[in-house]
């Protein structure tokens, strides 16, 4: 009976000393554990932690991309984990997957492609294929970009309601690294309404002076926005009427690669 009260006492003090990072840490072990997607009870089993503090970090990585809600109480590693183990290469399932598509994509524009994923309140490159030019970007796998000032990072909060586009831009810096990024929240969200409503987003030089973008969101099995695909080049050569043109296939070219990670996640469900 005593050996049983000490190691309740001992199991409960267990809990309670676990800071808030050790609990988010535990939980994503559990997350990325085998066999996946998995149940919250599970979670709560893998981590040691009460199902309703495994949800509520569940809660923050899913908004955060971390976490992947798939529906019937299941959970998977959301698609910004990949970011976190990119190491310079396209190995990564989710860039593998995408590969196709971004090489066809340069083929048949001879622009630089990209493909990047939200982490957080930035956005992180898994894959990049070089144009056909004499230069090269100066973008690389691995590398964050904002949300609020390129191609993809409009793409991805294109959805967000205004509150979230706020909350977005108070807690990241609005850095003028060019002086043509969009002067107000007000434009901002006039821009993020044409996106919605173009189906891709464009970055006329905001990112970085001399370079041209137009990008689309990449959506996971739930029809939630993910992450972005993009054609960059610079400026002289990609106005905005051709910016527009290549929108359309930068669009059906993020539907593709939506289509396949759906059918990836269905197959590990």
């Amino acid at each position: 009976m005593m050996e049983c009260c000490h190691s309740v006492i001992d199991d409960v003090y267990r809990r309670c000393a676990m800071n808030s990072i050790e609990k988010a840490l535990a939980v994503l072990r559990a997350l990325t554990a085998p066999n996946g997607p998995h149940q919250l009870a599970d979670l709560a089993e893998r981590s040691g932690l009460t199902r309703p503090s495994v949800h509520r970090i569940l809660q923050v990585l899913v908004q955060g991309n971390y976490a992947q809600a798939r529906g019937n109480g299941l959970y998977a590693p959301g698609y910004a984990m990949s970011a976190l183990v990119t190491s310079g290469d396209t190995s990564d399932d989710v860039a593998r997957i995408a590969s196709p598509t971004l090489v066809r994509l340069q083929h048949e524009t001879e622009q630089t492609v990209h493909f990047a994923v939200r982490a957080g309140d930035a956005a992180v490159y898994l894959a990049k294929v070089e144009g056909d030019k004499p230069y090269q970007m100066a973008s690389r796998v691995g590398m964050q970009i904002p949300l609020h000032c390129t191609s993809i990072g409009k793409a991805i909060i294109a959805e967000f309601s205004p509150a979230e586009v706020d909350e977005l831009l108070e807690r990241t810096s609005q850095t003028e690294q060019t002086g043509r990024v969009l002067p107000d929240r007000d434009a901002l969200r006039r821009d993020l309404d044409g996106v919605l409503e173009r189906g891709f987003s464009i970055d006329d030089e905001e990112n970085e002076r001399g370079v041209r973008c137009v990008g689309a969101a990449v959506r996971d099995s739930t029809g939630s926005v993910i992450g972005g695909i993009s054609i960059s080049g610079l400026a002289f050569l990609l106005d905005l009427d051709r910016l527009n043109e290549l929108g359309g296939l930068v669009r059906t070219a993020a539907a593709e690669i939506s289509e396949r990670l759906a059918q990836r996640d269905a197959g590990a469900a």
